[in-house]
Formats: structure tokens, sequence, C-alpha cells
């Protein structure tokens, strides 16, 4: 998870990238992102905050295709690397826009001032414990997010599929939560499905380097070393690739 402190010398943004470079992500996303127009209008969105974005590649290119009249945005991220990036390329990506990158994480910070229209979590709320993740979605809900405003959501799918990307956790004793129990959560809460999209997505696990490695180790409970990762991925993938599915949904606030 982008928002947990990683129990390493090594940048995570580096681990991230290594992990990136053998994923279809980037055009998955953008041709998802593209298919979203017809149903996500988002002109009334003036202010954003997104948890955990990492350098903010994906959010910053579903806002400026989404959310055309943004002048404020707020972001969160506990990384040192990805949040001197992520400042960058807010200037350079988003002029207009008044942007604040706070270098923190969930559990030590204070929360938002004002409401905001818009809350990005992408790839957040399966790492989340679930009494916090409940109280996370209840705050959202009553405190950070404006009336009729929106939530979206990226999270792992078919996490339990035989031979998919994610069973890497499973086998490794740290499952994926289900998105099933992240849906229902949001709609516990008080919010409203709006729109949903699958993406398809396919990993490289060929020849996996030490960086591909850590990526994995650094979400695993206990210890685990990178040859514990590298067998896994080796008995789990034997063919080097392997297919896995991203949830991308709106959900909107019900008043």
């Amino acid at each position: 998870m982008k928002m947990q402190s990683i129990a390493t010398d090594e940048s995570y943004f580096k681990m991230y990238e290594a992990c990136l470079s053998r994923l279809n992500y980037d055009q998955v996303f953008t041709d998802t992102v593209s298919k979203m127009n017809t149903d996500v209008k988002f002109g009334f969105v003036k202010s954003c905050f997104a948890v955990g974005p990492s350098f903010g590649k994906y959010e910053i290119r579903f806002l400026k295709q989404c959310a055309p009249n943004l002048t404020k945005f707020l972001a969160i991220e506990p990384d040192h690397e990805a949040v001197e990036l992520l400042r960058t390329a807010l200037k350079n990506s988003m002029p207009g826009v008044d942007s604040q990158v706070t270098e923190t994480d969930l559990e030590n910070w204070e929360g938002l001032s004002d409401p905001v229209d818009l809350i990005l979590l992408f790839h957040v709320l399966y790492f989340v414990p679930a009494g916090e993740r409940q109280e996370l979605i209840k705050k959202i809900r009553d405190q950070w997010l404006a009336p009729g405003g929106s939530v979206a959501i990226v999270s792992a799918s078919r996490t339990k599929s035989p031979g998919n990307l994610h069973m890497i956790y499973e086998r490794m004793g740290t499952p994926l939560l289900l998105w099933e129990d992240i849906e229902s959560d949001l709609q516990k809460a008080g919010f409203t499905k709006h729109c949903a999209y699958e993406m398809r997505l396919e990993q490289d696990f060929a020849n996996p380097d030490e960086m591909f490695l850590r990526f994995f180790q650094s979400y695993m409970k206990g210890p685990v070393t990178l040859d514990d990762v590298r067998d896994v991925i080796a008995e789990l993938y034997p063919e080097g690739t392997a297919e896995g599915f991203n949830m991308f949904v709106i959900f909107t606030r019900r008043n």
C-alpha cells in the first residue's frame, strides 16, 4: 500500500516503479479513463483530496480529463521522493491549480479543514485494517466530502481467482481484501455506486530483479526474504506472466 511505512532502506517509489515497468497498467488506465467520459461528469468539482498518490501520475491523468474545472488539489503521501516528484508534476501538469502535498500518512495526519468535492483512493483501501477502514470511510462521508461529492476508488478485484497476479499475496500470508468487501463498506456508510469499470492487467514475472522482488516483500507480514518471494513467483507463475483485474469505481455520497 502506498500509505504504509516500508521497513527498508530502499525508496518505496523505486520499488513501485519497478513493478509498474513490468505491468501494462499505464495503457489500461488511460483507456479506462477515456471510456469514463460518458459516465463521469465532474464539471462541478473544484476541490480534490488524494490519499497516497505516490508520484501522482494516474491521479493527475484522471483529473485533467474528468475534472477540468479543478482549482484546488490536496494530497498526503509518506514517501519523500514521491512527494517531491508529485509537487513537480503538479506544477508542470496543473499549473493553474492551487496544490498542497503533505509528507505524512493517514495515521499521523490531522485531517481536512474544509470538505472537498472529490476524494481519490487509488490502491489504498485494501491495505487499511477492517476496523480502521470503516472508520476512514465514515470520516470521508461525514467530514471530508462535501454534499453531493464523489469518491473515486481503484482497487484489486478477482483476487481469489487461480493464477491471477494477486495470488502472490495470498500464498505469502498477506491476502488482499476482497473488492466485494470494500464495496459493501462504502454502501453501508451511505455511498451509491455511480459507475464501475473493470481493468484487465498483465504482469511480467519473468527473471525478477531485486527491486521488483522488494516491492512484494514490502507488503508481506512477518519475515520474508527475497528468495522466498522469488520461489513463490516461480511456483505460481511458471510461464513468467499472469493476468489480474482492478476495479475503477465512482461512488457518490447519499445526502
